[in-house]
Formats: C-alpha cells, sequence, structure tokens
C-alpha cells in the first residue's frame, strides 16, 4: 500500500515542472501562493507536530523578513544580494529572541507567543517613519543576481519552487535525524526523555528558531511575489490562518500543510467571489474537519488506501528513540 505513493508523487512532480506551460497567470500565481504558505504552514508544523507546541507568531517571522527586504531595497536602494541574507538574518534574530516562549507550556505557550506576534504587529503599524505604517512599502523591485533580472511569474515560479523543493527535503531530513526523533519523543513523555538525559529546553529553542528560519524564508518569497508587505502580514490573523492549513491538511505530515493551503486559498479565492462573510465559510470547514476528520485531509486519504500509513502519528506507532534511529 505505501508503494501507491510513488507514482502519485512522481505525477505530482512533473505536473508542477510543467505548470507554467498549461496555467494561466491566476492559476500560475494561485500555485505559487499556495507553495509559499505551506512552506510557512510548514513552520507551524514543526512545532506543532513533532513538539506539541502551538505557535500563533510565525507571521512575525515572516513579515519581519519581508519588511527587511523592502526597506533595504526601496528606502536604500541596496541589491537583492544584500537584502535577502538580511531579511533571512532579521527573521533568525527575531526567532531567538522570541524563542523566550519555550519557557512555558501549553495554554501559557499560546498566550505568549500571541503578545509577542502582536510586538511586531504594533511595530510595523506605529514605526510610520520607517515602515510606512498602514500604508506598508510598495514597489518592491525584482529579485536580480547581476544583470540577471527575474521580471516574469513562470521565471520567478521555479524560483519558488526550487526553493520550497529544498525546505522539504531538508525538513524530512531534519525530523528523521536523531534531533528530530528526540523532538517527537518531547512531545509524547518530556519527563521521560529528561530522564534521560535529555536537555529539553536547548531542543525546544533549536526547533522555535528552526521555526522562524522557515517562517522568514516564506517571507522572502512573498516579498518577491507581491512586491507589497504591510502591518497585514504580521497580524495575528494570518498566524491563525496557517495553523489552520496545518491542522485541516493534516499533522504529523510534509504534505499536510501543503494540502491545507491548497485548501484554504482555493476556497478562500472563490468563496470570497461570491459572498463577502467568506471567513464564516472557513470556519465551518474548520469546525467540520475537526469534528469528522481532525486527523485532517491526508488522515481520510490514508484511510480510503490512497496513501501508506508512512506518519509517525499514526495509532500504534511508536516514535523510536534517538539511539533506535541512528
Amino acid at each position: 500500500m505505501v508503494l501507491r505513493k510513488w507514482p502519485l508523487l512522481f505525477c505530482a512532480v512533473a505536473a508542477a515542472l510543467f505548470a507554467p506551460l498549461y496555467l494561466g497567470p491566476f492559476w500560475l500565481s494561485l500555485l505559487m501562493q499556495i507553495l509559499i504558505f505551506g512552506l510557512l504552514a510548514l513552520s507551524v508544523e514543526l512545532l506543532l507536530g513533532h513538539i506539541g507546541l502551538f505557535s500563533v507568531c510565525q507571521a512575525a517571522f515572516f513579515a519581519v523578513s519581508a519588511y527587511t527586504v523592502a526597506i533595504l531595497q526601496v528606502k536604500y536602494g541596496q541589491p537583492t544580494i544584500v537584502a535577502v541574507p538580511a531579511g533571512l538574518g532579521a527573521a533568525i534574530i527575531l526567532s531567538l529572541i522570541y524563542g523566550i516562549a519555550v519557557r512555558t507550556s501549553g495554554v501559557y505557550f499560546i498566550l505568549v507567543t500571541i503578545a509577542l506576534g502582536h510586538v511586531f504587529w504594533g511595530i510595523s503599524w506605529t514605526w510610520v517613519s520607517f515602515t510606512n505604517g498602514e500604508g506598508g512599502i510598495t514597489n518592491v523591485p525584482a529579485p536580480a543576481v547581476g544583470s540577471l533580472t527575474i521580471t516574469s511569474h513562470s521565471s520567478y515560479y521555479y524560483i519558488v519552487l526550487a526553493v520550497v523543493a529544498l525546505c522539504v527535503v531538508g525538513y524530512r531530513t531534519l525530523t528523521r535525524s536523531p534531533f528530530g526523533l528526540t523532538l517527537r519523543g518531547i512531545r509524547e513523555s518530556e519527563s521521560r526523555m529528561r530522564g534521560l538525559g535529555y536537555n529539553i529546553a536547548a531542543h525546544k529553542y533549536t526547533a522555535f528558531v528552526l521555526a522562524g528560519t522557515l517562517s522568514g524564508i516564506a517571507g522572502l518569497l512573498y516579498i518577491y511575489f507581491n512586491r507589497f508587505v504591510s502591518p497585514a502580514n504580521a497580524e495575528f490573523f494570518l498566524s491563525i490562518e496557517v495553523a489552520l492549513m496545518v491542522l485541516v491538511g493534516g499533522t504529523g505530515t510534509i504534505l499536510g500543510p501543503f494540502i491545507g493551503s491548497a485548501i484554504m486559498l482555493g476556497l478562500r479565492n472563490y468563496v470570497s467571489a461570491y459572498i463577502d462573510q467568506w471567513m464564516i465559510v472557513m470556519g465551518l470547514i474548520f469546525i467540520i474537519t475537526m469534528l469528522w476528520t481532525p486527523d485532517g485531509v491526508l488522515g481520510v486519504i490514508r484511510r480510503l488506501g490512497v496513501w501508506g500509513r508512512t506518519s509517525h502519528n499514526q495509532p500504534g506507532h511508536r516514535t523510536p528513540t534517538p539511539e533506535e534511529g541512528k
């Protein structure tokens, strides 16, 4: 049954590679958004699916990298080769600071991350001389290296696809490493892992910083896609939305965040064309998912036998210790 996923993966890769040939501008833009926000949702999945920490401040790391690039390029005329590392560095630094949240757990962790997320949102809203406040920063130039400038949507799509693919491969390697096994051990029994001599705080802090880095990479891809950033990209709603993507798609998986991203963004674009209160429909879908498919869409697919039971969150599956995973 597990082997059934390989033909599906092959078809998905082929479809992704040739997408610009058969998709129009609207659908190609939507596909890029699915990939970018799927990557942002993957950062939530790292904490939620592997440690059980529900972070709602990922939008802050997403926005700080986008703002850094926009400010450096629009206000100070810096090239892409300077702005991109600076944007990623800003996300990493902010995640290093916000990492203090891992000193808490449960509902206290959620409340602390809400507060931390609002701090950056408040800065982006009120520091008008630097961030332009509510108006945001627009006219961000296209990414360029030397004389090579990426101006077409098709060309930029392949950059997004390549970066997301590399992040997914790195994420898969990380979660299957002894470090990833340790994180899942912490999620299942923190006291036991502490008794075995593992530094729980250090592992949680490292995972939080890695999640912030993924969010920062998503922010870099977004700013060159949208060419505009505003306080809306740092608000609480975005952090909640990407968390819903993980829950709808399926936690404890790599594909789940991207499936959830496709569902949420697809429905948003479709439903909002007919009714103004499209968020009500999104809320109903979330409620239905939690009541009847708590393991998400990917869990339904597994139960139908289309996709093998390979997730570490499946019933009856015991997470091996890091020593067993070596």
